[in-house]
């Protein structure tokens, strides 16, 4: 990864190119299980209530946001407090370079600080490089939810990736 690049807190100037990346992976992939981009309104509200209870990060090189990562509720029910939910996006021609994994480091760093215990990641079943890439940051896999989901006329599987980390 390039020297240049810097990990910080998501600021309000970030959320449009944040949006193009994360626009990019409905329309083309099955990375996400959502169907229908996202406006600038709707993706702004998520992003900036995520940001207000949970550490959310970008990627940037000289100064254009190449990635993101956050860390978000996993489940209302009040027991589940200390576990959040990882979401890691980068534009398709950054990723394998090293930004991953030092946002990745970043965020982990920040959830320690904030008292979680547990990240939980829900994966596309087929996406290996996702997959490889969660193992490597010391994710184990916990379960498989079979042919939950269907997008491209495809049936897809979720596998589920947790790191204790409390």
């Amino acid at each position: 990864m390039n020297e240049t690049v810097t990990i910080r807190p998501l600021e309000e100037r970030d959320i449009k190119r944040c949006l193009e990346i994360y626009n990019y992976y409905i329309e083309n992939t099955a990375v996400t299980f959502e169907e229908v981009p996202l406006s600038y309104g709707d993706f702004h509200k998520r992003l900036t209530g995520i940001a207000a209870n949970y550490p959310f990060l970008v990627a940037e090189d000289g100064g254009t946001v190449i990635g993101y990562a956050y860390l978000d509720k996993y489940n209302p029910r009040s027991a589940y407090r200390y576990t959040a939910d990882l979401s890691v996006y980068f534009d398709k021609n950054a990723v394998r370079g090293g930004g991953g994994s030092r946002i990745y480091a970043a965020l982990e760093k920040e959830a320690v600080k904030r008292g979680f215990k547990n990240i939980v990641s829900l994966i596309t079943a087929d996406n290996a490089a996702s997959i490889a890439f969660h193992k490597k940051q010391g994710f184990n896999a916990a379960g498989l939810l079979c042919n939950v989901g269907l997008k491209f006329g495809r049936t897809l599987s979720i596998a589920i990736y947790q790191k204790e980390i409390g």
